[in-house]
């Protein structure tokens, strides 16, 4: 098991905060008490490397270019159709990084939401800034893979800058560390990157 330094996405810092303030009045078992308890629960898996006992899948391409993203599923809500029992109802999308100190490697956390309708990796891609229906040249080299974590990627020049900015006073953006992650070597934060700067290339051909 590999510990990682986290890094949770500004909009999903927030969806925890919220999500912890409705689950405190509910009783345990309503919808948002469980939707706070696993995305605790994926925190904790992607900060501790566990991602293999939430059914992780490395992403590629497909309406949107996340051949960078890996998703864990989480279960919140039991769901059917017809006598078939569907699986897990909630996706968690992250990315992996180099640390730019040579240390303990870091993940970012992107978003947390329903299966349905494609959601997590429509609000994924927007967050990325990803056009729909094109590839990104940076992402190239990232191929077909079995593997079921990300590609581990340098570190941004941005979010290097990010880190840069919050060190020494990670309170106030400070992303969230589960119970049970390994403890960071320097300090993780909420980061929000700016849109790629990336051409991408022509869509396919269908």
């Amino acid at each position: 098991m590999t510990p990682y330094r986290l890094l949770v996405s500004p909009e999903v810092l927030q969806q925890l905060r919220g999500l912890e303030r409705a689950a405190a009045t509910q009783q345990t078992g309503g919808l948002r008490h469980r939707e706070y308890r696993a995305l605790r629960a994926g925190l904790r898996a992607i900060a501790n490397g566990e991602e293999a006992d939430f059914d992780g899948k490395r992403l590629g391409f497909m309406a949107h270019d996340l051949s960078d993203c890996a998703e864990i599923k989480l279960p919140v809500l039991p769901e059917t159709r017809g006598n078939h029992t569907l699986g897990p109802s909630h996706r968690l999308i992250y990315r992996e990084f180099e640390a730019e100190d040579g240390g303990t490697p870091y993940r970012e956390v992107v978003c947390f939401e329903h299966r349905g309708h494609n959601r997590p990796f429509d609000v994924a891609a927007g967050r990325l800034q990803r056009t729909t229906g094109a590839r990104l040249q940076t992402l190239n080299h990232l191929g077909a893979s079995s593997a079921i974590a990300p590609i581990r990627q340098p570190l941004p020049a941005d979010l290097t800058q990010a880190l840069k900015g919050i060190e020494g006073n990670p309170s106030p953006r400070g992303a969230a560390r589960p119970p049970g992650a390994a403890p960071p070597t320097a300090p993780p934060g909420s980061v929000r990157r700016p849109p790629e700067r990336d051409r991408p290339n022509d869509p396919p051909t269908r």
